[in-house]
């Protein structure tokens, strides 16, 4: 069986409560992605003694709340997609909210924040919590999948089709054998997706026709060092995409202000986000990706530059080098954690 646990958040409990008419121990279960639904499935399903393999097509855990990490000697990091969790609006996700700031591997995002409107850069007066993962934000996912019953495999996108012995999955790109398992959670509605062959062959029709249906909102990333720190007393900051004298921005965030993220060097991260309709706009028509990454880098970059004396009230602000950016294109936007998703690690 395949289900999403993309729009179908309370998925691994149903699945759970299916699984009992066989021994748990004796389970093997595969699921497709480790962002926060397939990470919150696979520790549900580990503790319930079920052997969990995460198949993972990226460098690193944690999807949407990836952590990229430049790979030279300076270690650049960033939280390109998730920026932070907001304030629990149920008791569940508040005591799950609770055990993970407890072992340590979440705190509280303490900083200057404002939302611009026209010219007004208007600055937060009502303290707003914000809580993210430490030291990075793929800590959460990290923590999840680590359980002795749970193993996850990077750089894998894996294939899956039926068999009469249950799920027989193979690697897309080097088509070696990954194993058979009895059952399947896809939580990357991506796995569905017409340029995708990740359940091509499963005989999931009903499922796959459903996610396609389900309309992305696109998302242009950039990721910028400066020299030394920027001389603008704002952490985070909220665009409504409607002014253009901030071009295509919809959120900027000073990375390195969050916990964990403090550089010895002096240098500062940040990162840019698109609003959606820009977004939109700039992709019609693009399909190479080094193409789109490429555009990400210069607009949002140039866009942010732009900005700078107006976020800073002020001509005279000091503008450092940029030293090192990149750009990146998610196929969905997530400034914030769905907390739906997450309240799957407790509910059950």
């Amino acid at each position: 069986m395949v289900l999403s646990l993309y729009h179908t958040y309370l998925f691994p409990f149903i699945l759970v409560s299916s699984m009992l008419i066989q021994t748990t121990n004796s389970l093997r279960v595969a699921v497709l992605g480790s962002g926060i639904a397939g990470s919150a499935a696979a520790r549900t399903l580990a503790e319930r003694g079920v052997e969990v393999v995460v198949f993972e097509a990226g460098f690193g855990i944690g999807g949407r709340t990836s952590t990229r990490v430049t790979r030279d000697d300076f270690r650049y990091q960033f939280d390109h997609g998730a920026q932070y969790i907001g304030s629990p609006k149920t008791d569940a996700f508040q005591e799950c909210l609770e055990e993970w700031k407890a072992v340590g591997f979440v705190k509280e995002w303490n900083g200057n924040f404002a939302s611009v409107v026209g010219y007004n850069v208007e600055l937060e007066t009502e303290k707003k919590d914000r809580w993210v993962g430490f030291p990075r934000m793929n800590s959460i996912c990290r923590h999840l999948v680590h359980h002795r019953n749970a193993r996850v495999k990077l750089q894998t996108r894996a294939n899956a089709s039926r068999t009469n012995e249950g799920w027989s999955l193979t690697d897309s790109k080097t088509k070696k054998d990954l194993g058979t398992f009895d059952w399947l959670v896809a939580s990357d509605r991506n796995s569905g997706s017409h340029f995708r062959r990740d359940l091509a062959e499963g005989n999931v029709e009903e499922f796959t026709s459903e996610i396609r249906n389900i309309k992305s909102v696109k998302s242009l990333v950039a990721m910028v060092v400066f020299e030394k720190p920027l001389d603008l007393k704002l952490d985070g900051v909220q665009f409504t995409g409607k002014d253009s004298q901030y071009g295509s921005l919809g959120w900027v965030a000073r990375d390195s202000s969050k916990p964990g993220r403090e550089r010895k060097d002096g240098q500062e991260c940040w990162v840019l986000q698109s609003h959606p309709d820009a977004a939109n706009e700039f992709l019609k028509g693009k399909r190479k990706i080094g193409e789109i990454r490429e555009m990400a880098r210069e607009v949002l970059v140039g866009d942010f530059l732009k900005s700078l004396p107006l976020l800073a009230e002020s001509e005279q602000i000091d503008i450092p080098s940029v030293v090192f950016s990149v750009g990146h294109r998610w196929g969905e936007k997530n400034l914030l954690l769905a907390e739906t998703i997450l309240e799957s690690y407790r509910v059950g």
